[in-house]
């Protein structure tokens, strides 16, 4: 986490000193996610994926490019994860857990341009993550119930999370974008000593870009 804000400070640096060689772009995406957990017996060696769930994201990102075919990507994401979990810690209630994080990611952008100025991209690189709160959504055969939940030593999740990201998607000449991606979690969120778990998420983005 603390090495994804130098390279955000960077990216601030190189903005303000060698604006006139970069050209500064800005954009906002809107996405749909399908989060799960990965989940690992640490007594058993054997791992897991949990059922999906679905939420929502959000980002505001900065892109310096100095020709048509790189460029650095950075800004600040919102994203609702979590996953559906048919048996775990609860017992046997299955429960759907979403959480809601703030994303810093620095992401790579190699792009194929096109004759009329629109352009097939692919997109890598980290992210660090912070949590903020979690909710519990329980169901049963006569009513469901909420329980909110925290992040940190004391809570039900670790709250930093860091990991990698990959998109590969289509950058219109009028602005708008379409992409699909895969984030892949790389910090063990669980507090429990049995387990490990780790975020994954497929998702889709529709952006725009000023």
């Amino acid at each position: 986490m603390k090495r994804l804000i130098i390279l955000w400070l960077v990216f601030g640096f190189v903005h303000q000193t060698y604006a006139q060689d970069w050209n500064f772009r800005y954009g906002l995406k809107l996405g749909l996610n399908a989060p799960s957990y990965h989940l690992s017996n640490i007594n058993t060696g054997t791992s897991r994926e949990a059922s999906r769930t679905y939420g929502l994201s959000f980002t505001g990102t900065i892109e310096a490019a100095r020709n048509n075919y790189f460029a650095i990507q950075s800004g600040l994401s919102f994203q609702m994860l979590g996953s559906q979990l048919d048996y775990s810690e609860f017992g046997n209630t299955p429960v759907t857990q979403r959480t809601f994080w703030l994303q810093l990611p620095v992401n790579f952008v190699a792009k194929l341009p096109l004759r009329d100025s629109s352009n097939f991209f692919l997109s890598a690189g980290p992210y660090g993550a912070m949590g903020f709160f979690g909710v519990n959504s329980f169901t049963s055969n006569y009513q469901g119930s909420r329980e909110d939940f925290s992040f940190g030593n004391d809570g039900t999740q670790n709250r930093f999370d860091y990991g990698l990201n990959l998109s590969i998607g289509y950058h219109l000449k009028r602005g708008y974008s379409l992409a699909a991606g895969y984030m892949m979690g790389l910090a063990d969120l669980s507090t429990n000593s049995r387990y490990e778990q780790r975020n994954r998420a497929w998702n889709i983005s529709f952006g725009y870009t000023f």
